[in-house]
């Protein structure tokens, strides 16, 4: 069995960096009726979700670290907000498009990544929370081993499709970005969405 540590790395790193360049269009979809939450706004309450970054030991307000979690699907993006329960529940959900006017330096954890980086493939799928923010905030806080990165590019747990998260220090980087927007429950999504909740044996619950 793989012995998946805490951080730091017990051996020397080579970390691998990935860009995502201008022109590349991420994907990320969000609940407008949550918190105010709107296509490009981080989240700076937590620690909460796999690479969340916050300081502290429960979760609140960090006013200094914020983050984002995208990808470039939107297969990606349903698994990985409702794989767990199984069921999309169409609601007042919104799906944003964010086509990046300016680059993004990310810390590549897919395949040899991660090990490469200091940790273990395992790692990123790890079921623990406190495991993968711990190395989450590793990352982010030294800068002198692995840059000044924006954030990270991993493979999802759900189904193991590219995903990323990004650190406030991208703010810049997305404020810039142009950015559409389309509601999950309008009629001209639903194709796409029960295509892909076929291919993913997800049910698909519309809100009337």
């Amino acid at each position: 069995m793989v012995e998946i540590r805490y951080p730091p790395p017990t051996r020397n790193i080579t970390p691998q960096l990935f860009e995502l360049k201008p022109g590349t269009t991420i994907q990320r979809i969000f609940d407008p009726t949550s918190y105010g939450a709107t296509a490009t706004g981080f989240r700076y309450y937590g620690p909460l979700s796999r690479f969340d970054h916050q300081r502290g030991t429960k979760a609140e307000i960090d006013s200094k670290r914020g983050i984002i979690y995208a990808g470039f699907s939107l297969s990606c993006c349903l698994i990985e907000v409702f794989g767990d329960h199984g069921i999309i529940k169409l609601q007042q959900q919104q799906i944003a498009y964010i086509t990046l006017k300016q680059s993004i330096k990310l810390l590549n954890l897919r395949d040899s990544g991660a090990w490469d980086a200091g940790a273990t493939s395992s790692m990123v799928v790890d079921g623990r929370r406190k495991l993968t923010q711990a190395w989450s905030r590793y990352f982010y806080g030294n800068s002198d081993l692995y840059g000044e990165i924006d954030g990270l590019i991993f493979n999802n747990a759900h189904n193991g499709e590219e995903a990323i998260c990004l650190y406030e220090r991208a703010v810049k980087q997305l404020s810039s970005a142009s950015i559409s927007t389309l509601n999950l429950n309008e009629p001209t999504m639903r194709e796409s969405i029960l295509k892909v909740a076929n291919q993913l044996n997800l049910l698909v619950e519309i809100e009337s």
